[in-house]
């Protein structure tokens, strides 16, 4: 019959790893920036047109002359220099190195407009174009981070000084007053905004990397629950004189270290494990492959529970090494002959529940947790059955489940549940249901700190 499973929490798709940018993007984007800029001294070369009007007019004709003839020239640069970029732009052809020489070029052009513009300052001191220095030294900490602001910035004031010590007739105390008026202010801006700017590059590479490490680690968890959900039986075939049925969740969504499964042998007899893989969670699913593999295998050859124990025992020791291991319970139930034979591993002792007298029959029969030692033995243990006789098979994620206030939901209470189930005849799925349902109202507001898994076999005879 088929196993109803308790309600499986919805679970998100995980994002692809996202995929490097193709080349053709990168480029495209790095050209708009470069566009913007163009656009930007586009606007500074018709601000710096209209200072023409500006010029001095006080010196003589010649010089006067000179600095309209100067700055015209540099204006006309201006025009070509920038329509260049916008052609690149246009043909999306990016050179090498285009940025450096685009930033050497436009501190060298906004010298000549500073010089050309030379004492239209406040009171006659400087340019009126000065400013423009700062909107470069703002452009390179984009481009360049910190170093390439602080590198616009020692460039502009050296040539700054060079322009005061030319003009201002060899004047040093001209110079030491510029590097307080404008050298300082220079320095600041680059420092400021080179580290803004970094500091903003860092945060998007940092949160770049961590949407890559989230989209793998997503990925492996859905393969990881992918696996964990091909391990565990979706039904139970149907089966002569028993029923079967078994609750199952895992604490994580991505599955977890329990395992359980029934596999109906040619002979009708029915084999039935429980397993519990420490290491939790990823590190327990990871080895439920090689559990159920061997515990397949091995059902197939021997008939005895502890031969079936011991065989996978030795086939797992070595993987599980050096500090994994696995609690397991193995069951072979032959309902022709009204009979069971059990081997327990380490696990939480299974129950018998007997319908007449709903009496609890111990099941201690046991050995060594699997994963410990090589050649440990497991001895078996046997009991008949009568009609109506339940076995419970179960995780420690059952017995210690505990409350908002920390107390486990304990033995006693699922051995009461149990009885109740047995002692108004409930059906296998129906015990089980019951049980699994009270633990997790009992845990109701709390945390789940582990798997749980619950398999009940009642025996209705032939």
């Amino acid at each position: 019959m088929p196993i109803t499973q308790a309600p499986k929490t919805a679970r998100a798709s995980a994002p692809a790893t996202p995929a490097a940018p193709p080349r053709a993007t990168t480029i495209s984007l790095q050209q708009e920036s470069e566009l913007i800029v163009a656009i930007l001294r586009a606007a500074l070369t018709m601000l710096a047109a209209f200072t023409n009007f500006l010029l001095p007019q006080e010196l003589g004709d010649h010089h006067t002359q000179l600095l309209s003839g100067i700055f015209q020239l540099s204006i006309v640069f201006a025009v070509a220099y920038t329509g260049l970029v916008f052609l690149l732009h246009w043909l999306r052809w990016r050179p090498r190195g285009l940025r450096h020489v685009m930033a050497i070029l436009d501190i060298l052009l906004v010298t000549v407009w500073v010089y050309a513009t030379w004492q239209t300052g406040l009171h006659g001191n400087g340019s009126i174009l000065f400013p423009f220095y700062f909107v470069l030294i703002i452009t390179n900490a984009l481009w360049f981070g910190v170093a390439g602001a602080l590198g616009s910035a020692i460039l502009i004031l050296c040539l700054y000084l060079g322009l005061i010590y030319l003009g201002s007739n060899y004047n040093v105390t001209d110079i030491v007053e510029a590097l307080y008026r404008n050298g300082i202010y220079l320095f600041l801006v680059a420092i400021v905004t080179g580290y803004l700017v970094d500091t903003h590059k860092r945060e998007r590479e940092m949160w770049t990397r961590s949407q890559v490490l989230l989209a793998q680690y997503q990925e492996r968890f859905r393969a990881a629950q992918e696996v964990y959900d091909l391990l565990l039986p979706t039904a139970t075939p149907t089966l002569t004189g028993i029923e079967v049925g078994a609750r199952w969740r895992p604490v994580l969504q991505e599955g977890g270290g329990d395992f359980y499964d029934v596999i109906p042998l040619e002979d009708g007899r029915v084999v039935l494990t429980i397993a519990d893989v420490s290491g939790k969670h990823m590190r327990g699913a990871i080895k439920l492959p090689i559990f159920k593999s061997a515990f397949v295998a091995c059902a197939q050859v021997w008939d005895d529970p502890g031969a079936i124990l011991s065989q996978v025992n030795r086939i797992v020791y070595p993987l599980l090494q050096p500090d994994m291991f696995i609690s397991a319970c193995v069951m072979v139930l032959d309902p022709a002959r009204a009979r069971f034979a059990y081997a327990n591993g380490g696990q939480d002792p299974p129950l018998l529940i007997r319908a007449r007298g709903n009496e609890i029959v111990p099941l201690d029969a046991g050995g060594l947790v699997l994963g410990v030692d090589a050649h440990a033995a497991y001895p078996t243990g046997a009991q008949t059955l009568e009609p109506g006789d339940t076995l419970c098979l179960y995780t420690d994620g059952i017995t210690e489940a505990r409350s908002a206030l920390g107390v486990e939901f304990g033995d006693d209470s699922l051995i009461a549940r149990a009885r109740a189930g047995v002692g108004i005849d409930l059906s296998a799925q129906a015990i089980a249901d019951n049980i699994f349902d009270a633990v997790n109202t009992y845990i109701q507001g709390a945390a789940r700190r582990d798997d749980q898994t619950l398999v009940v076999v009642r025996y209705r005879g032939t």
